[in-house]
């Protein structure tokens, strides 16, 4: 149970990254090259995050499969 708590924080925390990458990107005062490794830090981010959520999907389809049986 320990693993799914720390697999929340994880998303959480990675959220909370690409939300202040975003802000340092909206906010125009870095220099170019800083926002696109910035730009790419935040795609990979968003990749994991996006796994993450579709594999919370799949587990919840089939908890609610099982039930429904």
């Amino acid at each position: 149970m320990s693993e799914k708590k720390e697999e929340v924080i994880n998303f959480e925390e990675e959220l909370n990254t690409l939300n202040e990458i975003v802000e340092k990107i909206e906010n125009n005062v870095l220099p170019l090259d800083e926002s696109i490794k910035l730009f790419e830090k935040g795609s990979a981010i968003i990749k994991k995050l996006n796994g993450a959520l579709k594999e919370a999907e799949t587990k919840m389809a089939k908890i609610i499969s099982t039930e429904s049986k």
